[in-house]
């Protein structure tokens, strides 16, 4: 017996080891999107590698960035201890800081390493003087044309909107297609392009007290360009019922000369394996602007931010740093197909080497702005969304639709919560 016991003794003593180093070990959890390309994983082993006794739990949320936002305002409105790390669309940190559900992250993002970050994802990020999120990744409007086609007609790439409608709606009458096609349906997709317009003839949506500016020469001028896109046939009616992919499928599929789409198009039209036809006769350029002024697209993407219930706030603060990192961004970059929101990634050979066209992204990206950082704009949009769809249907005229959104947002929006 005494024997058995001294086998055992040393058996349970590793058994005990091994029980106290496990519950010496942290775990966090972070909430994100599904990952087509496998790297999240690949970056959680690596943080874990460095991070001896650290592990870091996925939860995959759904495809739909609306799935999400409801998903993560339930947990957060409960104040969930178990989510320390969230994925969040560039259009959330303002409304998530004023609830209060988010750690500030100034110090942890601080000077000379700030500014290595893209200005716009930096700007959509902040809140009231306060970082909130760390860019991940992002995405801007761009222009997508065929080079052929232009250059079988000797015309230069368009960079007003008023050479844009001309071409596109002379080329669509021409070669039979459409001339220029872009987002249109009644979603947030339809506010991107309308603010990129807007903004590229020098309007703002609100101005420095936050007041609305719908009723503006500038949102006038912006509306009467999408109208005239319809009246010369520059594009078809049914891009009012498209999103990206309705766009994107018609643009590489041949049959239309100009496109609005985010960068994620550019590697489907030059790959004949999903279907382009367009391989090779594809160029990109920033969008458009009205004479004298500047071109201007609207930001997209996803941040990192860090949850107030979080128990290990200073571990999900160092995922996020690991995450966003030059390494972590330039990996991203090379094998996840993710746009860097790092300056200098976008200057490193070996992702410049892999993604050429990266140079025209940037171009696009230094200049990108986001869409007002303000709590309550998810309501802003879903009047913007509504109100602008029954202008460009013809359901109301220009000037009168602008009036009714502008007394909308007048009286449902809440001025002291706009920040430049």
């Amino acid at each position: 017996m005494r024997a058995m016991i001294k086998l055992a003794l040393p058996l349970i003593a590793l058994a005990m080891a091994m029980s106290c180093a496990k519950s010496r070990e942290k775990t966090i959890t972070w909430a994100v999107g599904k990952d087509p390309a496998g790297r999240h994983q690949a970056m959680i082993e690596e943080f874990q590698r460095l991070h001896p006794g650290v592990k870091v739990k996925l939860l995959e949320m759904p495809e739909s960035s609306t799935s999400q936002h409801d998903a993560y305002v339930t947990y957060l409105a409960a104040g969930d201890k178990s989510i320390d790390v969230y994925s969040i669309d560039i259009i959330w940190p303002a409304e998530f800081a004023q609830a209060g559900w988010l750690l500030p992250l100034n110090d942890a993002l601080a000077s000379p390493e700030r500014e290595d970050f893209l200005p716009g994802p930096l700007a959509g990020c902040t809140f009231r003087d306060t970082l909130w999120a760390i860019p991940w990744f992002t995405d801007a409007g761009m222009l997508y044309y065929r080079a052929d086609i232009l250059g079988k007609n000797h015309l230069k790439v368009p960079d007003t909107w008023e050479d844009l409608l001309k071409q596109a709606s002379f080329l669509s009458k021409k070669y039979e297609m459409a001339g220029y096609v872009w987002q249109g349906q009644q979603y947030e997709g339809l506010v991107c392009n309308f603010l990129e317009i807007l903004w590229s003839c020098g309007g703002e949506l609100f101005g420095d007290n936050g007041q609305p500016l719908l009723t503006s020469k500038e949102a006038l001028k912006a509306t009467g360009i999408v109208k005239e896109m319809f009246n010369i046939k520059a594009s078809p009616l049914g891009v009012l019922t498209y999103k990206e992919e309705e766009s994107r499928q018609l643009f590489t599929s041949g049959q239309a000369v100009f496109m609005r789409n985010w960068p994620y198009a550019w590697a489907i039209s030059q790959d004949t394996a999903k279907g382009s036809a367009v391989a090779g006769k594809v160029g990109m350029a920033p969008l458009p602007a009205c004479l004298g002024e500047t071109s201007s697209s609207c930001l997209g993407g996803w941040n990192l931010a860090v949850s107030r219930f979080s128990r290990n706030p200073e571990l999900a603060k160092e995922l996020l740093l690991f995450l966003t990192s030059y390494d972590s961004q330039k990996d991203f970059a090379l094998k996840g197909g993710r746009l860097p929101t790092r300056i200098s990634v976008y200057q490193d050979p070996d992702v410049l080497k892999l993604n050429p066209h990266y140079k025209d992204f940037y171009n696009s990206f230094i200049t990108a702005r986001p869409r007002p950082v303000r709590p309550d704009y998810p309501r802003i949009s879903d009047f913007l969304q509504i109100g602008l769809h029954r202008i460009f249907t013809g359901q109301v005229p220009e000037d009168k639709g602008l009036l009714s959104l502008q007394e909308e947002l007048e009286k449902s929006v809440v001025k002291e919560c706009y920040q430049e």
